[in-house]
């Protein structure tokens, strides 16, 4: 009986997979039309033909070009942050944690530009300059204020100097190109985030011992991590 069971739910899980593998094509298509035009120049026509699929199929699983560009968004951010925890797992220091993720946002410039543009384009909106979506972020900007390696105003102007110099810093890669420094942390990166942590209220010398610790993004395979 337990056997026959499990035979009977396997076209069930077999049909999830194939609305899974299908959803994934369709966010794939969009994420790139998006990174590349924007989500108000993207039509949905536009959207299947990339993704090789009949117009009807996208509306089994989408309503409409805005669900799609939520579920956009939310893919790119969750790898995003997930890929940030990876690099930061040892990492206690917050204000070394918040110097790896914005140094690790460039170097997704050189690893994945294109899901990268996706992310600076979201973030252009001004649709990420709240606490939804960047949790972690917001807990690092917390944990630094408690600990007092942070002396800032309130935790919304930190959040919102993080995203805003990180989304700057991207946008100049993404135009201008990114070497493979930026990997390593170094050159604009190291920069970038150094004017971080001064605005954050780090002193000098703190920001000099920060950047001095080791940093390396080489071969991290950003936005699936904890996909």
């Amino acid at each position: 009986m337990a056997a026959g069971r499990a035979l009977a739910v396997k076209p069930e899980e077999a049909a999830t997979r194939r609305r899974e593998r299908m959803r994934a094509i369709l966010v794939e298509a969009a994420l790139r039309l998006f990174a590349k035009q924007g989500v108000d120049a993207t039509t949905i026509d536009e959207i299947v033909n990339v993704a090789g699929v009949a117009k009807g199929t996208f509306y089994n699983y989408f309503t409409d070009r805005t669900e799609i560009a939520r579920a956009v968004a939310a893919h790119v951010r969750h790898g995003m942050n997930a890929a940030v925890e990876e690099i930061n797992r040892s990492i206690a220091d917050p204000a070394e944690r918040v110097a790896r993720g914005i140094r690790l946002f460039m170097a997704g410039v050189v690893l994945d530009p294109v899901k990268t543009a996706m992310l600076a384009r979201l973030y252009d909106s001004g649709a990420a300059l709240d606490s939804h979506g960047n949790e972690h972020l917001l807990g690092d900007v917390r944990d630094g204020i408690a600990k007092g390696r942070f002396r800032v105003a309130d935790e919304l102007s930190a959040l919102h100097l993080v995203v805003g110099l990180g989304t700057i810093a991207m946008r100049h890669l993404l135009d201008n190109g990114a070497g493979p420094e930026i990997l390593r942390g170094e050159g604009y990166a190291r920069n970038i985030a150094g004017v971080l942590l001064s605005g954050l209220g780090l002193r000098p010398d703190e920001i000099e011992a920060v950047l001095a610790r080791p940093f390396d993004a080489s071969g991290m395979d950003l936005f699936t991590a904890g996909n």
